[in-house]
């Protein structure tokens, strides 16, 4: 019972054919918030839809429910963000209420909006130290450089023809 008398003390008249609406908060996420919207819908309708605009994202249009007599709502599930809410009844009465926030409906948003952050890794090294790092990277580059001159280019083309040769007899002796 006390939550009805607060919805209706924080309801806001939004005009254009529309009475009192309101905006609940029922839950959230890190990314997520669900949000239970209402209107009352003063002239005949259809239906009635739900618009929501932030900037820099994809407009939602949310279809509402009828929850008995004028009163049209749903609950859905959004980004954390204030929305601009258009409500507008569709019918042969077609109506636009006033643009307002979710917050001038009467929600608390559950986060700040986002910020972007950046981190920065200091170094833990002097420069000096860095320094002699380099220099050991170097060292042991032309170390296996150094070895891998040995190990391909140590063979001699006379030795590695004697080689071949003496495989291929005895691979024919075999076959």
């Amino acid at each position: 019972m006390v939550r009805i008398a607060s919805l209706v003390v924080l309801a806001l008249q939004v005009g254009a054919g529309f009475g009192a609406a309101s905006a609940e908060l029922i839950s959230t996420t890190s990314n997520a918030m669900v949000v239970e919207l209402r209107v009352e819908v003063l002239q005949s309708a259809e239906s009635v839809v739900a618009h929501l605009v932030f900037p820099g994202e994809t407009p939602l249009v949310i279809p509402l429910v009828q929850r008995g007599g004028a009163v049209f709502g749903i609950r859905t599930e959004v980004k954390p963000l204030n929305y601009q809410v258009v409500f507008e009844s569709i019918g042969p009465e077609g109506a636009q209420s006033e643009q307002k926030s979710l917050t001038d409906l009467g929600l608390d948003l559950p986060v700040p909006q986002p910020v972007e952050t950046t981190t920065t890794i200091k170094s833990v090294m002097s420069p000096a130290t860095q320094r002699w790092g380099w220099l050991g990277l170097g060292l042991g580059a032309a170390a296996l450089s150094a070895l891998a001159f040995w190990v391909l280019g140590g063979r001699e083309p006379d030795q590695e023809s004697s080689e071949t040769a003496s495989i291929e007899s005895s691979e024919s002796a075999d076959g």
